[in-house]
């Protein structure tokens, strides 16, 4: 099977993921949101992995002062602090 691109909602805006088939489901990562891998057992549960992978890094990088690269949009800091309340 190949690699499948799928847009993916998340609390931060949409981004693209990838979805890799391997021999016990998918791996999952996002390109465009640096840090981002996953793993679910079929596809449903690698959507979900997928955006809470993604929510989670955006949300640690701006605890943590860290530079992320988000090519769909910036982030602020307010945004992250808003929806983690």
């Amino acid at each position: 099977m190949k690699t499948l691109k799928e847009k993916i909602k998340t609390d931060y805006g949409v981004f693209e993921c990838r979805f890799t088939p391997d021999e016990h489901g998918y791996v999952v990562t996002c390109p465009s949101v640096e840090g981002v891998v996953s793993w679910g057992k079929n596809l449903i549960e690698a959507r979900k992995m997928a955006k809470e992978a993604v929510e989670l890094c955006i949300e640690v990088s701006v605890q943590e002062n860290i530079k992320l690269g988000i090519a769909a949009r910036e982030v602020s800091r307010k945004e992250v602090e808003v929806m983690t309340r």
